[in-house]
């Protein structure tokens, strides 16, 4: 038994290399060696711009090891212009990129890279010019190197992107094979120094790639990247600019005669290349070149078929992909446009209603108005009233409003006697304001209902538009759509005895699959979600978490994502007010199916049957939303609307929802009145507190967020008010010394310490979630 228990302690080579400490060290040792190859790239003889360029491109994790490999490079002897120089820059460069790294609008700005390259080596090329009294060639010269550094910078970040992604080669637009050939054409450079034989090493595996790139890519791949390494090889130094003709029109032929065979194809390149060179005048050059291009054919003739037969995705976009992608772009651009839409009619309703405002809204004058025009106005002493003591009669009048919105209604004495003394129908018109102002009263009251259903109905098209941008830039994360695994997946419904309507799998920039389908209404109680998922997995190749299933109008919902890195256990308990049979709070606890795991608890306002209904209105109608792949602000104004539109009665709730990525341990607290939380982080615990106001006052909701991080054992505890009645001191300090390994007995505690701990003779709901995150154990 000890012996196996050793031999299963021992790792092989391939597991080994999947450890996170193996990765870092490949991903170092990776971008050391492109580091060193860039800074030995020498541009017109005597300039070597493109490590510094790697060092504005490279992604912040492994930019030390790029540094390492940079500063090696200069430092080794090469026919570099005042390698210290580079030094400089590479350090400059280096220094921004650390200074500004938190900066995360800044540094994913296109131009970001292209700016940190293009000034290191433009200042430090001008103080070089500036010691040495260079004239405005060797100027212009420092001006051209820092341009090409700038778009050197530009293509690698362009090339390490599409690596990151892990797409698929198949995935390349033109813009990006363009992109990665230069990239590539940057690292070969730096072997065009390198001599066998008097044959330029860079040249050979040039024209090898150029050659291999028009056999498997036809036209397009041989023009695209003969063009680039013609390009970038042309610069080396001033005597072989023929280069790039000869490259480009060599990989343009070869490209046409690539159906023809490897034997042809290759002719074709090595005569074109000929031709080209004939403008060269030196004899010795054009020599040198066709021994490099004929090196390279041989290679090439040779060159292993299966191993070659890959490079055919680099320069294929499969039709189903093209049709998907113009389909995915048509539909953004229509959700967008929808969305705008939507915007500027929320907009225009809202103008209307301030506009309207000022013309319909009730006024205390038109009280008074009335009753003059009814009373006063058949009058014998009118003429005295209102002609010859105007302004007493007017301050009379004047003088009721403050009394009627203190008290609703006047008598005879709140007159000033001057007047009463002389008015004959005083009673007439204590009874017609009176009647007049209650009236008043009603309209205003409807007034206010209609401009606060107004807003809500305003704030619907805002939160409408919104919801389409959400679902736009949904959109936009994904990549591609798979056509094959969505045929499996339906494939594998149907025998599963669910009528699938629609299914779509879907591959993101991070190569995480998820499927959506919309099927015929099934029986939740007979559906077999456990070995429904394995069979998914199984025919697409991945492992996927349980499906997220809901129903509406009658069809079914299925949200499947990929098997996280964590998972969520949890514990739940919760106390009735007064142990009566409804409570106020209510929670939900559910998958959303894209890797995140949903936490909701609503407390309604006050306790017992119309708290319960609040509650669960709030809980329920969010979950619902979230479910149906709603964003949490839209989410929100909707839940307030239906609290607000329930009745004419205040109805309030607050909201507590926290979003766990399963696959990075990234936590979004989202709190709309919520109370505090408590977040237990290597075995510490802390409070988090963000004040916000409940959902269901007022016309405009929001959450306030914070976002936290958790690793492997972290808890995440989440409780109504009723837990905090005696301060929150007390939980921190549990959460802390809690040794459990159960969150439903650390949910339990919890409840039982806050009843004992309640001294004001008061009894209220109490609900307590406890989220533990625990990393999943890799299957075998």
């Amino acid at each position: 038994m000890k012996e196996k228990a050793v031999v299963r302690q021992r790792l092989t080579v391939g597991e080994l290399l999947e450890t996170p400490a193996a990765r870092k060290i490949m991903v170092q040792a990776a971008c050391f060696a492109v580091g060193f190859a860039c800074s030995r790239a020498i541009v017109f003889g005597r300039y070597a711009p493109f490590g510094v360029a790697a060092i504005a491109a490279v992604p912040f994790g492994g930019m030390w090891g790029m540094v390492l490999g940079v500063l090696l490079g200069y430092l080794l002897p090469s026919s570099t212009l005042f390698p210290v120089r580079y030094v400089a820059a590479l350090l400059a460069a280096a220094a921004i990129r650390w200074t500004l790294n938190d900066l995360v609008k800044l540094r994913m700005h296109p131009f970001f890279a292209p700016l940190i390259s293009f000034a290191p080596v433009l200042m430090t090329g001008l103080a070089m010019a500036l010691v040495n009294g260079t004239d405005a060639a060797g100027i212009a010269m420092y001006v051209a190197e820092s341009m090409l550094a700038a778009g050197a910078s530009y293509f690698l970040v362009r090339a390490g992107t599409l690596l990151l992604k892990g797409t698929g080669l198949n995935a390349m637009k033109s813009q990006d094979l363009a992109c990665v050939t230069l990239s590539a054409g940057i690292l070969i450079l730096a072997f065009s120094s390198i001599t066998l034989g008097g044959l330029s090493l860079g040249h050979v595996l040039a024209v090898l790639g150029i050659l291999l790139a028009a056999r498997y890519g036809g036209v397009t791949g041989g023009s695209v990247t003969g063009i680039g390494a013609g390009v970038i090889l042309s610069l080396s130094t001033a005597g072989v600019s023929y280069l790039s003709g000869a490259y480009a029109l060599g990989g343009l032929m070869a490209g046409v005669f690539s159906p023809l065979g490897r034997l042809v194809s290759a002719c074709a390149f090595v005569i074109s290349n000929a031709v080209a060179s004939l403008q060269v005048g030196s004899r010795e050059s054009v020599l040198t070149g066709l021994y490099e291009v004929m090196a390279a054919s041989v290679i090439y003739m040779i060159w292993p078929k299966d191993v070659g037969s890959r490079l055919s995705a680099v320069f294929a976009r499969p039709a189903d992909l093209l049709h998907s992608e113009g389909l995915r772009r048509s539909v953004i651009m229509k959700l967008d446009y929808a969305a705008q839409a939507l915007e500027g009619i929320s907009d225009s309703v809202e103008e209307v209603s301030r506009r309207l405002d000022k013309f319909s809204a009730p006024d205390i004058n038109a009280v008074y108005n009335r009753v003059i025009d009814n009373t006063c106005v058949r009058c014998g002493l009118r003429v005295y009233c209102w002609e010859r003591n105007y302004d007493e009669t007017m301050r009379a009048f004047g003088t009721l409003t403050q009394i009627l919105r203190r008290s609703g209604k006047i008598t005879k004495d709140d007159f000033p006697k001057q007047f009463t003394d002389h008015c004959s129908h005083m009673t007439e018109i204590v009874e017609n304001i009176n009647r007049q102002y209650a009236e008043f009263l009603t309209r205003e009251a409807a007034e206010r209902r209609v401009a606060q259903i107004r807003g809500v109905v305003a704030d619907q098209f805002d939160t409408t538009s919104q919801m389409l941008k959400n679902m736009a830039e949904e959109l936009e994360l994904f990549e591609r759509f798979d056509f094959t695994a969505a045929q499996r997946v339906s494939d594998v419904m149907t025998q599963n005895g669910i009528i699938p309507i629609d299914v779509s799998c879907r591959v993101d920039r991070y190569d995480r699959m998820t499927i959506e389908a919309e099927a015929a209404q099934v029986d939740k109680s007979r559906l077999n979600k456990a070995d429904l998922t394995r069979q998914i997995s199984q025919v697409c190749g991945r492992t996927f978490e349980m499906p997220c299933i809901s129903s509406a109008q009658g069809k079914c919902r299925m949200q499947m994502s990929e098997r996280p890195v964590y998972r969520v256990q949890s514990g739940f308990f919760q106390h009735v007010s007064g142990n009566g049979q409804l409570c106020g709070d209510s929670q939900e606890l559910f998958p959303d199916g894209n890797g995140r795991q949903i936490a909701i608890i609503s407390d309604g306002m006050g306790t017992g049957g119309r708290a319960a209904v609040d509650g669960a209105m709030a809980a329920g109608i969010m979950a619902k939303l979230i479910k149906a792949g709603i964003g949490f602000d839209c989410a929100l104004k909707i839940v307030n609307s239906a609290l607000l539109a329930k009745s004419g009665d205040e109805s309030l709730a607050t909201l507590d929802v926290a979003a766990v990525d399963l696959f990075n341990g990234k936590v979004e607290l989202m709190k709309a009145g919520a109370t505090v939380s408590v977040l237990r982080r290597d075995g510490r615990a802390v409070i988090i507190d963000t004040p916000s106001l409940p959902v269901g006052i007022l016309t405009e909701a929001k959450f306030a967020k914070e976002t936290v991080r958790l690793s492997s054992g972290d808890l995440l505890v989440l409780f109504s008010d009723g837990v905090v009645a005696s301060g929150d001191d007390w939980v921190r300090e549990m959460v802390t010394e809690w040794k459990g390994t159960v969150p439903q007995e650390l949910a339990e505690q919890i409840v039982s310490q806050a009843i004992k701990r309640r001294n004001d003779g008061h009894d209220d709901d109490i609900t307590v979630l406890v989220l533990s995150l625990n990393e999943l154990k890799k299957e075998l």
